[in-house]
C-alpha cells in the first residue's frame, strides 16, 4: 500500500518536460545576472558622473520601470502567440539593451544609460512573464510552488555571477580618484578654482558648527560634544590644507603608495572581506599610507593637497594672492585650536563654562576668518588658472571615459552572448512547450476575476513590497558599508556576494522546508526575521549592523517564488495574465530605491537619545516592506486558505 502511494505521488518535474524545464530555468539565471550586475552600478555611476544618490538610484527606476511598462503587453502577447515567441522577444530586447551601452558610453551622459536599462528590462519582463507561469504549469498543481522554487534557485546563480563581474571586472578597475577629488576637477573645469571651492564649502561647514553650538545641551551632552568635535576637526583639517598643502610631500607620498606591491584582485578581496568579518587582523598601513593619513587625513586630503599646490604655484605672482594667503594663515590657527579644545572637551566629557566660553570665542574668530578667506580667494584674478581649468576638464573627461569603458565592457559582451542564446533557442526550444497561443483573449473577464480574488490582489501588493525591499537591501549595502564603516565599494560588493551565497543556500533549505511547513506560515516567519534584522541594520552601530544587513538575504530567499505561487494558485488559464500583474509588481524596485536615495542625501536624523545617520535611517523603508509581507503570510493561512473561494 505504501509502495503504491509512493508511485502515485506526482513528480516535481515530469520526465518528458525535464529538457524544456532546464532550458527555461537558464533564463532565470540570465535575468539574475542582469539584476545583480546592475545594483552596484548605482554607486558606480554616482562616482563616475558625479550625481546625487537620488539621481544615481534612477538606474533602478529605469531598470525596474521596464518590468512595469512591459508586463501586461508581454502577457497579452504570449496569450495570443506562444511562450516560445515570448522568450525570443525577451532575449532580443535584453540583447539590444545591453548593446546600447556602447553608444551610451560614447555619449558620456546619464540619460542614454537609463534608456538602455529600460529597453533591457522590457526584455526581462517578457522573459519573467513567460517563464514563471510556464514553470508553474509544467506538472501537477500540488507541486507548483516547489517547482517554481527549484527553478528560482538558479536565479541567484546568475545573480552571484553578476555580482562577481561587478566586483572583479568593474568596481576594482575604476579609477581610484575619490569623489571629492573628481568634484574638485569638475568645479575647476567650470572655471572655479579648487581653493575657492573648498573655502566656499567651509562657510557652510562653519554655519553648521555654529548651529551645533547653539544647541542648549552642548556643554553637557556627549552626543553634541562629539558632533561639534567632528565638525571642528573637519574644518581645521581643510583650512590647514588650504594654508599649507605641502604639495611636494603629497606628490612624494603618492608616488611611494603607487610603487608599493599590491595583492592580486582575488587575494585583496578575500583579505578585505576577512577583515570585515573579523576573521583576520586589520591590515597594517605601510609607512607611506600612515604618512598620508596623519599628514593629509586620508586619500581625499592627499589628492586635494596636490590640486591646491598646483594652483598656488600658478597664483603665486598674482596680485591679491598674498592677502588670501594671510587670511588662510590667520584662520588656520584658531581652527586648529578650536578642534583641539572640542576634542578635549569630548574626551573628558567636560563642558564647563570656561571651556565653552573659550570655544565660543574661537568659533567667532573662525567664522570671521573663513568669511574673509572666502572673499579674498573669490576676488582673485583667474587668468593664471585658465589653462589649468582646461587641463582639469580634460583630466576629468579622460577618467570618466575610461571608467565608462570599464562599465560598458561586460554589458556589451552579455549582449553578444544573448544573441547566441537567442539563435540557439529559436532552433532548439520546442514549439509545443505548453502553450501555443489563442486568438480568444477575454481581457475584461480575466481582469474582473483577478480583481475579485483577494489573495491574488494582496499577493501583487506583497510582491511589490518584496521586490522593493530586495533591491534596496542589495543596492545600498555599498553606501551603508562605505558611509558607516569606511569600507571600499569593491569590498562592500564582495560582502554583497556573500549575502547572495547565503540567499542561495537559504533558498534550497527553505524549499526543503516547504515539505513540512505551509507556504504562508513560512513566508510570514521569514518576513518577521527580515524585519528584526533590518531593525538591527538601523539601530546597531559598527560591523554588527552590516552583518544584520547581510543576514537579511537569508530571510528574503523564499519570498518571491512563494508569493508568486500563493497568488496564482487555482487561477487556471487566468494565471497567464495574472502572472503579468506579479511581474508588474517588480515595479516596486522602480519606486522605492529613489526614495531611499533621497533619504540618504538628507542630513543625519536627531532622535533625541541618539543621532541616526541618514544611510541607516533609510532602511526604515525595507522594514515597512517586511511588515507588509508578514501580514500577507499571516492572512494566507488565517484568512485566504479558509475561504470557500480558495
Amino acid at each position: 500500500m505504501a509502495e503504491s502511494s509512493a508511485k502515485s505521488a506526482p513528480r516535481v518535474v515530469p520526465t518528458h518536460l525535464v529538457k524544456t524545464f532546464i532550458m527555461i530555468t537558464v533564463c532565470f539565471a540570465l535575468w539574475g545576472f542582469a539584476n545583480d550586475i546592475t545594483n552596484p552600478m548605482v554607486a558606480a555611476f554616482k562616482n563616475i558622473l558625479l550625481i546625487s544618490n537620488f539621481e544615481s538610484s534612477l538606474v533602478q527606476a529605469a531598470f525596474y520601470g521596464g518590468y512595469a511598462l512591459m508586463a501586461i503587453p508581454a502577457a497579452i502577447f504570449i496569450k495570443r502567440f506562444s511562450y516560445k515567441r515570448g522568450i525570443q522577444i525577451g532575449l532580443g530586447l535584453y540583447a539590444i539593451g545591453c548593446l546600447l551601452f556602447i553608444p551610451s558610453g560614447w555619449a558620456m551622459t546619464f540619460a542614454p544609460f537609463l534608456l538602455a536599462y529600460l529597453i533591457m528590462t522590457c526584455g526581462l519582463s517578457f522573459l519573467e512573464t513567460t517563464a514563471n507561469p510556464y514553470i508553474l504549469s509544467m506538472g501537477d498543481e500540488s507541486t507548483a510552488t516547489r517547482r517554481l522554487n527549484l527553478a528560482q534557485a538558479f536565479n541567484p546563480m546568475g545573480s552571484i555571477t553578476g555580482m562577481f563581474v561587478a566586483s572583479m571586472c568593474i568596481l576594482v578597475n575604476l579609477n581610484d580618484m575619490t569623489e571629492s577629488g573628481r568634484r574638485a576637477l569638475q568645479g575647476a573645469s567650470q572655471g572655479k578654482s579648487v581653493m575657492v571651492q573648498l573655502a566656499g564649502a567651509q562657510v557652510g561647514e562653519v554655519r553648521a558648527l555654529h548651529d551645533t553650538f547653539s544647541h542648549p545641551d552642548l556643554p553637557t551632552s556627549k552626543k553634541w560634544l562629539k558632533k561639534a568635535s567632528e565638525q571642528a576637526t573637519e574644518i581645521g583639517n581643510t583650512l590647514g590644507l588650504l594654508a599649507d598643502p605641502q604639495a611636494e610631500l603629497a606628490r612624494t607620498i603618492q608616488k611611494k603608495i603607487a610603487a608599493q606591491p599590491h595583492d592580486g584582485k582575488f587575494a585583496a578581496a578575500a583579505k578585505a572581506v576577512a577583515v570585515v568579518f573579523q576573521l583576520r587582523k586589520p591590515i597594517r598601513p605601510t609607512d607611506a599610507e600612515r604618512q598620508r593619513d596623519e599628514l593629509f587625513h586620508g586619500k581625499t586630503g592627499l589628492e586635494l593637497a596636490q590640486l591646491i599646490g598646483r594652483e598656488r604655484d600658478l597664483l603665486a605672482h598674482e596680485k591679491g594672492f598674498l592677502q588670501a594667503q594671510t587670511c588662510l594663515t590667520s584662520v588656520a590657527k584658531p581652527a586648529d585650536e578650536l578642534s583641539a579644545l572640542l576634542a578635549q572637551m569630548y574626551q573628558k566629557r567636560d563642558g564647563n563654562a570656561e571651556s565653552t566660553q573659550k570655544a565660543t570665542a574661537l568659533l567667532a574668530a573662525v567664522e570671521d576668518g573663513v568669511a574673509k578667506t572666502d572673499a579674498a580667494l573669490a576676488a582673485l584674478s583667474v587668468d593664471a588658472l585658465k589653462a589649468r581649468f582646461s587641463e582639469s576638464g580634460q583630466q576629468l573627461k579622460t577618467i570618466q571615459k575610461a571608467d565608462l569603458g570599464i562599465v560598458v565592457g561586460p554589458y556589451a559582451l552579455m549582449g553578444v552572448l544573448l544573441i547566441l542564446v537567442l539563435a540557439l533557442y529559436s532552433w532548439k526550444l520546442p514549439t509545443d512547450i505548453g502553450h501555443e497561443g489563442s486568438t480568444a483573449i477575454d481581457l475584461k473577464g480575466t481582469l474582473g476575476r483577478l480583481f475579485r480574488n483577494a489573495r491574488y490582489i494582496e499577493g501583487v501588493v506583497a510582491q511589490t513590497f518584496y521586490v522593493g525591499a530586495q533591491i534596496m537591501c542589495w543596492t545600498f549595502i555599498i553606501q551603508y558599508a562605505e558611509g558607516e564603516l569606511g569600507i571600499s565599494k569593491a569590498t562592500a560588493q564582495n560582502c554583497n556576494i556573500l549575502a547572495m551565497v547565503i540567499f542561495v543556500t537559504s533558498r534550497f533549505i527553505c524549499t526543503f522546508l516547504l515539505h513540512y511547513i505551509k507556504p504562508g506560515m513560512l513566508l510570514g516567519g521569514l518576513a518577521v526575521g527580515g524585519a528584526a534584522l533590518t531593525l538591527g541594520t538601523i539601530f546597531v552601530q559598527g560591523y554588527t549592523g552590516l552583518y544584520c544587513l547581510i543576514g537579511v538575504s537569508a530571510c528574503m530567499s523564499l519570498m518571491f517564488p512563494t508569493i508568486y505561487g500563493i497568488a496564482l494558485r487555482g487561477l487556471g488559464d487566468d494565471a497567464k495574465l495574472g502572472s503579468a500583474g506579479l511581474i508588474l509588481a517588480i515595479g516596486g524596485g522602480c519606486l522605492m530605491p529613489p526614495l531611499q536615495g533621497a533619504i540618504i542625501d538628507m542630513p543625519p536624523f536627531d532622535l533625541g537619545l541618539m543621532e541616526l545617520a541618514s544611510v541607516r535611517a533609510s532602511f526604515v523603508l525595507p522594514l515597512i516592506c517586511f511588515i507588509v509581507i508578514a501580514l500577507y503570510g499571516w492572512r494566507t493561512d488565517s484568512v485566504h486558505l479558509r475561504s470557500k473561494s480558495v
